[in-house]
């Protein structure tokens, strides 16, 4: 019986402990890799890692689901926030992160904050209202995950990390941020 219990678990923790492994060489191979970079080369991957993010940040509003979009938004925003943090090289924190993003939102007031959930709801009326909310959501998502990534960049650029991210420091560059990103998540995506 002990046996069969230690074969299970050891088991169970092989695979398990290989993916960690994998997962500890892959980030390691990444670190030493944005360890060699200049300045201008980190800048240019961080805009690449946001741009990318828009376009997913844009995309999750095309969800027919009202709050699953943004759920799946939170979701990319959180990716962008952990890939800027490999890139910067600084410690990740997904409660703080999370909180970040919520602190974020809520720094827009309830007429910004509200447009994010309005558009989002939009969809639960059928035919049109689907069509409109999947239009204005997706640019709203996608303006507010340019938002976060370009002031994640400043705040790790600056040398902070995501333990001493202080919203209200960023509130005013955040709205800015929003107002251009408008613009930017509804540019075309350019050719790769």
């Amino acid at each position: 019986m002990t046996t069969k219990s230690t074969r299970t678990s050891s088991a169970k923790a092989g695979p398990s402990d290989s993916a960690e492994e994998a997962e500890k060489l892959a980030e390691s191979t990444q670190q030493s890799d944005t360890a060699d970079m200049s300045p201008e080369e980190r800048t240019q991957l961080a805009d690449k890692v946001i741009r990318d993010h828009v376009i997913v940040g844009t995309g999750t509003g095309l969800i027919p689901i009202p709050i699953f979009d943004l759920v799946a938004a939170i979701g990319t925003q959180l990716n962008l926030i952990r890939k800027l943090a490999k890139v910067y090289d600084v410690p990740f924190s997904e409660n703080r992160a999370k909180t970040a993003v919520t602190a974020l939102l809520g720094s827009l007031g309830g007429v910004g904050a509200g447009t994010f959930i309005a558009s989002s709801l939009m969809k639960t009326v059928p035919v049109l209202g689907t069509a409109l909310g999947i239009a204005g959501s997706g640019a709203t998502l996608g303006a507010f995950t340019f938002a976060v990534g370009k002031v994640f960049q400043q705040h790790f650029e600056s040398g902070g990390d995501i333990l001493n991210f202080d919203v209200a420091a960023y509130k005013d560059h955040f709205r800015k941020m929003v107002k251009k990103g408008e613009t930017v998540s509804e540019e075309k995506p350019e050719a790769a």
